[in-house]
């Protein structure tokens, strides 16, 4: 299955998680609900979700901790907050620990300027997770490093539970976020898994633009007449 673009792909994502809740969850639970994308390739999917569910959108940016000399061969994961998650088969001896200790630090701050920077181009107040009932959502889940670490903010903020969507994830990491959150959806799990890219038509990198705007598009969702965006939008931070 082959998504025309992100767009699209957060259309079709926001009528399976509406159709969802729906039989699952009471009323209660489904007002009472944040999206929260994961920069930069989430945005664009979760912008589409927020619309259709009218709910708030948020974000939480993690990175992928590298391999020491190998930037593109990931091994763990950090989020603005600080989450880390690695992974299982990495050494634990003291050389390895210092290792990822650095990165760890150096992740954090990376992160936090980046969320930081997003939320003030785009004039968007942090939005609280306490209590909520977080759907975080990405274009696609490979290996699932980011998403580990993006569920392990939204718990550390106050989220009350917490769902991982994507359009397509790989069959290994749905099995795993499984134990990780209180759900999981997914519109494609494929038997051969290469890469997220692969099942899309348009797979153009997500500008920081696009971000900020979606961020922009999305101030008004969820809020109820008479109430004003900033009586909305308390910060928990």
């Amino acid at each position: 299955m082959k998504f025309a673009n992100r767009t699209i792909a957060g259309q079709q994502l926001a009528q399976k998680l509406a159709q969802f809740l729906s039989s699952q969850f009471n009323l209660a639970y489904r007002s009472n609900l944040l999206v929260v994308g994961l920069p930069r390739g989430g945005l664009p999917v979760a912008l589409e979700v927020a619309r259709q569910l009218d709910c708030p959108l948020e974000i939480i940016v993690a990175k992928k901790l590298p391999f020491p000399g190998q930037p593109e061969y990931a091994i763990g994961a950090v989020s603005s907050d600080g989450v880390i998650f690695t992974d299982p088969s990495i050494p634990q001896d003291l050389r390895w620990q210092s290792y990822v200790k650095e990165q760890q630090q150096s992740l954090l701050e990376r992160t936090k300027k980046i969320e930081e920077q997003f939320h003030k181009l785009a004039g968007h107040n942090k939005i609280s997770f306490k209590g909520k009932n977080v759907i975080l959502v990405d274009d696609g889940i490979a290996t699932g490093m980011t998403a580990f670490a993006a569920i392990g903010s939204a718990k550390l903020r106050g989220a009350s539970r917490t769902i991982m969507a994507a359009p397509v994830m790989s069959r290994d990491s749905y099995r795993q976020l499984q134990d990780y959150c209180d759900e999981v959806v997914a519109i494609s799990l494929p038997e051969h898994f290469v890469s997220v890219g692969q099942h899309y038509l348009n797979f153009d990198q997500t500008s920081d633009e696009e971000v900020v705007q979606s961020l922009k598009d999305s101030a008004f969702f969820g809020i109820q007449p008479g109430v004003s965006k900033e009586e909305s939008r308390v910060s928990n931070f």
